[in-house]
């Protein structure tokens, strides 16, 4: 899957398997319950990636959304992808 972000002299074209990204996200996630019983998801390599719900399953649903908007977010500002052992992200500069 190709993303492209906008640079003075070109194209930054970043590849990489976004399923297997979210999917690997969601392997890495730390469950925990606050005071008020809100279990809190959050994958501790990537900051910015944490969400709550009142069940564990909706806190994982919560996080996935959390996690692609993420994502989505910084390929559209231009921002780094947090980097997540086994999903290479390959930068590609291309031409204007």
């Amino acid at each position: 899957m190709r993303f492209m972000t906008t640079q003075s002299e070109g194209y930054k074209v970043r590849i990489f398997p976004l399923l297997r990204y979210v999917e690997e996200a969601l392997r890495r996630a730390v469950y925990d319950t606050d005071e008020n019983g809100i279990i809190i998801g959050k994958v501790p390599e990537a900051p910015g990636f944490f969400a709550e719900g009142a069940t564990r399953k909706e806190a994982e649903e919560n996080l996935r959304d959390v996690i692609e908007g993420n994502i989505l977010l910084a390929l559209q500002l231009g921002f780094d992808i947090p980097i997540l052992p086994g999903i290479p992200i390959r930068y590609v500069e291309t031409g204007t």
